[in-house]
């Protein structure tokens, strides 16, 4: 049998820490779904939930979805604030909840060269959880008829990170 030095069993648990910080980072970010706006689509992939303060009343807090065909966990984390976080969102969308009387939302294609912002009836989203933790369900928004996205996602998420 091996003897363990002190370095050896530091090095070991430097590994375990960064293994469980990218499995933290993963945790919950799986998601699934279709956004489609003239004639550009992207697929949901990954979803985090964040919370923090609204950017356009910073006295309310907003439990803010980010929808994304890409990976941006890791940069999501290194956000100061939540703007910070949709600056990283290149295909996706962003939904905010608690903050409206309807789920307001931005979606993002091409790098960010196609945004597009609206707002979605409460109905447009089924909850399977819908706690101030956690957020489960589907949103389904159809607005192609006054020139918006048509959006399918099913996700179930904890939150991510508090900002």
């Amino acid at each position: 049998m091996r003897k363990v030095t002190g370095s050896t069993a530091m090095l070991y648990v430097f590994v375990a820490a960064c293994l469980a910080a990218s499995v933290a980072i993963a945790a919950g970010s799986e998601a699934s779904g279709t956004l489609a706006y003239k004639g550009r689509n992207a697929t949901f992939k990954y979803a985090w939930l964040v919370k923090g303060p609204y950017d356009r009343d910073p006295t309310k807090t907003v439990r803010h979805l980010i929808l994304s065909a890409n990976d941006i966990g890791v940069a999501i984390q290194a956000c100061k604030t939540i703007s910070g976080a949709d600056g990283k969102l290149t295909e996706g969308m962003t939904v905010d909840f608690d903050v409206s009387p309807r789920l307001d939302y931005w979606i993002a294609l091409n790098g960010q060269k196609v945004q597009y912002s609206g707002a979605a009836m409460p109905n447009a989203f089924s909850a399977r959880a819908n706690d101030p933790g956690h957020l489960a369900g589907k949103l389904a928004i159809d607005d192609v008829a006054a020139g918006g996205p048509k959006v399918d996602a099913e996700f179930d998420l904890a939150v991510f990170k508090t900002f």
